[in-house]
């Protein structure tokens, strides 16, 4: 067939494979267009469904403070009650308003509403009534509406029930569409690629034939010659009989620090590379070359003149040469150290995202159960039912009787109970918020320090600590996890004829595993995933006292440096508690960084 013929075909062959590699990748475009208007439209959608559960929340929250309200007015006659009430029942007519609307596309779910609004009201209407009677007679009644509000709170909770049920459809067919797009999109740009790779190789095989023509007319011109030598990658080229370089341009050589009579004639391709590389090169690489004669896409390091290195991507084709005597490789080497430093940087900095994402997460999820306790401004009322208690104690205790009496002493006692579950609330959010400055310091003298305060208040218990190697991190913080798991500890072997608490530590590659064991009553691991939550207890307040936050708090600082903790345990059999920090510490947030370069 003549050449000019059998050129014209080969690009209209490549001309026809093209077009079709375009109109795939116009076709993949559309169809990721679609998908991406699908995905807001589901978006939407589930956006709604956590408006509504939120909604739900805060209409119950509000309904329970109403409530509360009005109780406190029928206890205290105090008129801050009574408009604390009313503030609220305006608030949640709002929020059964919004409900109302949110829900009006769900006929199930608006009518799980207004049986509940009805009960709402009727609610509302007894607080009403209750605050209308005497302080003797609210008294009295103070207690009323209990089951009502349990009917309420089971409405509320299975409107909940099926936005959640909703919700989890709405998601599952959203992560559907998403695994059916990411499919389409990989199918469709995996055969566009196969498609302009088969292009690619046909315009090869086409400039191929057009070199050696060319070959054949003239070796190489001068222009030729320049453009070889001064591209912004590396050529050289073996006779792969003797293994010796044959070729080489300018760029390369500028590279590498050679002169052009040290490498040709003189080194093999092994000689360019670093001793890793190389022995890759040979046992690997280069067999599959002399059966492929094709490398494509291989990272290799290369070692300059002066004994240091950088990074290249190689490609290399190997041709017989024209009297087909030799076989000839030519090789492109393209220097990706720039590229290299970059992807580390990047990954990096991807890492520091994702711990810095996890850690914005645990603080919000904190910050929204703490702010709302602080939003009722819990301190001031505690403080004046404490100081009213001592004022009936001291200055009418002849006009008390015994009970009386003890009657106080129980609200005081309350009261000190409740103002310690505000300080443990305020460290939970103090823990997750402000800078993390870290240091190494002496494990054994934080765990000495605890242990002596504990066993100073606690002479009976048997403390087992062994010698503790010191992690990068936040004393104060770190002094507080010990403070919470080892008086943990303490608190339920109490009980044992013979209490002990052993303290130990793990070392590996890239943490330290600290653990803290008792010979206590112990816990059933169903209920493990309970233990790091607020407010959570898995034992009565009467068997041992505590707020239900020292364990969370143990899980947020320890989350925030970056490690985590978990718990193992059996009924009766005593409990152990890890808790794990990163060898190397952790590098300090970007909101953190950057406020420590304002101070600076």
């Amino acid at each position: 067939m003549p050449i000019t013929r059998q050129s014209g075909l080969a690009r209209a062959s490549t001309g026809i494979f093209f077009l079709l590699a375009l109109l795939l990748s116009l076709g993949v475009a559309a169809f990721s267009y679609h998908s991406v208007r699908d995905f807001e439209r589901r978006a939407v959608w589930l956006q709604h469904s956590y408006t509504v559960l939120n909604k739900l929340e805060e209409a119950n929250s509000t309904l329970r403070d109403a409530v509360s309200s009005s109780r406190g007015f029928a206890l205290s006659g105090e008129q801050e009650y009574r408009s604390n009430f009313e503030t609220g029942v305006r608030h949640l007519n709002a929020l059964l308003q919004d409900l109302r609307r949110l829900l009006s596309d769900n006929p199930r779910q608006a009518g799980l509403l207004s049986q509940t609004e009805d009960l709402v009201m009727q609610r509302l209407t007894l607080s009403r009534q209750l605050m209308e009677l005497s302080q003797e007679e609210g008294r009295a009644r103070v207690l009323e509406g209990k089951e009502l509000g349990e009917r309420i709170r089971g409405g509320f909770e299975q409107m909940k029930g099926n936005e959640n049920a909703l919700l989890a459809t709405r998601s599952h067919d959203t992560a559907i569409s998403a695994n059916l797009t990411i499919f389409m999109v990989i199918s469709g740009s995996l055969l566009s690629i196969a498609l302009l790779l088969l292009v690619y190789r046909k315009l090869r095989k086409e400039m191929s034939r057009r070199v050696e023509a060319q070959q054949r007319a003239q070796a190489y011109s001068d222009e030729i010659e320049d453009l070889y030598n001064n591209a912004p990658c590396g050529y050289h080229s073996v006779d792969e009989t003797d293994k010796r370089i044959i070729k080489i341009n300018d760029t390369e050589l500028k590279w590498l620090g050679y002169t052009r009579e040290q490498v040709v004639g003189r080194m093999t391709q092994a000689d360019l590379l670093a001793p890793a590389s190389a022995t890759r090169y040979e046992r690997e690489l280069q067999p599959q070359f002399l059966l492929r004669r094709e490398i494509s896409g291989i990272d290799l390091n290369f070692r300059r003149a002066d004994g240091s290195e950088f990074t290249a991507l190689v490609n290399a084709t190997a041709i017989p040469s024209r009297d087909n005597s030799k076989l000839i490789s030519r090789t492109v080497i393209y220097d990706i150290s720039e590229r290299k430093r970059a992807e580390e940087e990047i990954e990096a900095l991807n890492a520091d995202l994702e711990r810095q994402a996890q850690h914005l997460h645990n603080v919000n999820k904190e910050l929204e159960s703490f702010s709302y306790s602080v939003s009722h401004d819990l301190r001031a009322p505690l403080r004046a039912i404490s100081g009213y208690a001592m004022i009936l104690e001291e200055d009418y205790a002849h006009a008390i009787d015994e009970k009386g009496r003890e009657q106080l002493q129980v609200i005081r006692r309350n009261v000190r109970k409740m103002d310690a579950l505000i300080n443990d609330l305020l460290k939970l959010a103090k823990s997750t918020t402000g800078e993390l400055t870290l240091q190494r310091f002496s494990m054994d003298e934080l765990v000495a320090q605890v242990v002596a305060g504990l066993q100073q208040e606690n002479p009976g218990v048997i403390f087992d600590v062994p010698r503790l190697e010191g992690a990068v991190a936040n004393r104060g913080l770190i002094a507080q996890v010990w403070e919470n798991l080892l008086s943990n500890a303490v608190k339920f072997s109490s009980k044992s004829e013979q209490p002990r608490v052993c303290v130990t530590m793990q070392a590996n590659a890239d943490e330290y595993v600290y653990g803290v064991h008792d010979n206590g009553v112990g816990f059933d691991m169903r209920y493990a995933h309970k233990l790091f939550g607020t407010f959570q207890r898995l034992h009565r307040q009467e068997e041992y006292a505590g707020t239900g936050i020292g364990l969370a708090l143990v899980q947020r600082i320890v989350v925030r440096h970056t490690g985590r903790v978990w718990a193992e345990s059996k009924p009766r059999e005593g409990a152990s508690f890890y808790f794990a920090l990163p060898r190397k510490g952790v590098l300090p947030s970007l909101g953190e960084a950057r406020r420590s370069s304002d101070e600076n």
